[in-house]
C-alpha cells in the first residue's frame, strides 16, 4: 500500500493488521505505507529501506513477543540504513513480553488496529520529543 508520511513493515498475519491500520491513520490525516514481506530470509531490504527513505518515519508490526523477535532486527536495520533520513524512532508494535496466552486472551497479546494507531501518534509529527518513555533520575 503506497503512503507518505509513514512506513508500517509487516509479514504474516501482522499484515491485516496494518492494512487495516493504514485505512484508520487515513480517516486521522496519516498516508501510511504498508510494505507486506514475504520473507524473512530472504529479506528485501531494498524495498523496505527505499519505503523508510521516502516516508521518514518506520512501524514495525509482529506477533511475536517484542523482545529478541524479527522486529527488533528489522528496526535495528533501519535505524542503521536510515537514520539520517528518520524524522522519528524506529517504533514496534507485537505481543507482549510475557509467555503466549490462552486462547480466549490471545487477541489482548497481539498487535490490534488501536495499538498501531497509538504507535503512528508517537511518530512525532510535531517534531518534539516524546517524553513518555524517558527515564529521569
Amino acid at each position: 500500500r503506497p503512503g507518505r508520511d509513514a512506513t508500517i513493515v509487516a509479514y504474516g498475519p501482522s499484515v491485516s493488521v496494518a492494512l487495516e491500520s493504514a485505512e484508520a491513520a487515513a480517516a486521522e490525516g496519516h498516508d501510511i505505507e504498508v510494505i507486506d514481506l514475504r520473507s524473512i530470509v530472504p529479506f528485501d531490504d531494498e524495498t523496505v529501506m527505499a519505503s523508510v527513505r521516502k516516508t521518514g518515519r518506520c512501524i514495525v508490526i509482529q506477533e511475536a513477543q517484542g523482545f529478541a523477535g524479527v522486529g527488533a532486527e528489522i528496526a535495528a536495520r533501519v535505524q542503521e540504513r536510515c537514520f539520517h533520513h528518520l524524522h522519528a524512532p524506529v517504533l514496534r508494535v507485537s505481543g507482549f513480553d510475557i509467555p503466549y496466552p490462552a486462547p480466549k486472551l490471545e487477541r489482548l497479546h497481539l498487535p490490534s488496529v488501536d495499538r498501531v494507531l497509538d504507535s503512528v501518534d508517537r511518530l512525532q509529527w510535531n517534531d518534539s520529543a516524546d517524553t513518555r518513555w524517558a527515564v529521569t533520575a
